[in-house]
């Protein structure tokens, strides 16, 4: 396994590559060389996206075929941009399995994203500023406190003893708590196996990602049918190379239950990759002749509905934070501030 697959790396950023993938779509339906474009747009580039638009040309170079070449060169292109590159090489559609991504609207422009780092940069600061003032209360205040109580020969408050026992369980814990922030940076930011993780996690856990998952399956269902190109073989191949692992095994059952004569939007709805009116709708679509109309317009709406939800949870995610950090100042205010009260009144 190569070292920078194991190493916390950056992605490149959205704009880089929707740069990247405009470049190699156009490319692709002018009939270009794509190798010598990569090479020329990697001399524009710097930092860590130039080294990897260089092992991209390099490998274009060589005759690897371009599904082959973005999946070696990690981080050069999204899971979701990788993924319509093979879709599209598969199923003959590339020019249009890579226009339709093209098509997505910017992370930035929902406001998810920009309050979720605002949020994540938050929890960051107040954790890393509370680690010093919460070390010196325990190291230099706290044990003051209990040899002021020792000299008057009475017994600690109970916020003084919860103190001390928090102290002294990061005192004998430390190191799991080191490695557990270590397994989460680590689970975070590698390629590899943090993106494994990530995926089974997230996709088990995180009901809206899931749902831009089905979404985004139903749009390549729409490109290939647009293409006239059979539901069974499409849904092959996304059962065969989509990056989440819950999905490409929801996807290997449909495409079985397909191949034994069942209903597509049955089997899909049966795994909850539908819900009943979109399967109603669908069906219809059948009969009416628009199926690939349809199929697009079902995945609008599961995109706008879970960010619309997303942009709601996000709203909510601050206000916690702050309830909790305010739990955790509370509990150091009444440690510190409870032996003084406690001191004072024994000595009335």
């Amino acid at each position: 396994m190569p070292l920078p697959a194991l190493w916390p790396r950056r992605r490149s950023s959205w704009a880089q590559q929707q740069s990247l993938l405009r470049l190699l779509a156009v490319a692709t339906e002018e009939n270009l060389p794509l190798s010598p474009l990569v090479a020329a747009w990697a001399a524009d580039e710097s930092g860590v996206q130039k080294h990897r638009l260089r092992r991209l040309a390099e490998l274009l170079r060589a005759g690897t075929p371009l599904p082959e070449a973005v999946e070696e060169v990690p981080g050069v292109l999204g899971d979701e941009d990788i993924l319509a590159i093979r879709f599209g090489a598969q199923s003959g559609t590339l020019v249009a399995s890579m226009r339709e991504r093209l098509n997505e609207p910017s992370p930035a422009s929902s406001g998810f994203s920009p309050r979720l780092r605002k949020s994540l940069l938050y929890v960051c600061v107040l954790l890393f500023v509370g680690f010093f003032i919460v070390a010196f209360l325990q190291i230099k205040i706290v044990p003051e406190f209990e040899k002021i109580i020792q000299e008057f020969s009475t017994s600690a408050p109970e916020s003084l003893r919860w103190s001390i026992a928090f102290s002294r369980f990061f005192v004998n814990y430390w190191y799991l708590f080191a490695l557990a922030f270590v397994a989460v940076f680590w689970l975070t930011f590698t390629s590899w196996p943090g993106r494994r993780w990530r995926l089974a996690i997230l996709g088990r856990l995180f009901r809206p990602l899931r749902a831009l998952h089905a979404a985004d399956v139903l749009d390549k269902l729409s490109v290939a049918t647009e293409a006239g190109r059979p539901i069974t073989g499409a849904l092959s191949t996304l059962a065969r190379y989509h990056f989440d692992p819950t999905l490409r095994h929801q996807l290997l059952f449909v495409r079985n239950e397909l191949e034994q004569g069942a209903d597509v939007w049955q089997s899909m709805a049966s795994i909850g990759l539908l819900s009943p009116p979109e399967t109603h709708l669908l069906t219809t679509a059948d009969r009416v002749g628009n199926r690939s109309w349809v199929l697009k317009q079902i995945a609008l709406v599961k995109k706008r509905r879970t960010m619309r939800r997303l942009e709601q949870l996000s709203e909510l995610a601050l206000p916690v934070i702050i309830l909790l950090m305010g739990g955790l100042v509370l509990f150091q205010a009444v440690g510190v501030f409870g032996p003084l009260v406690y001191i004072l009144y024994s000595l009335l």
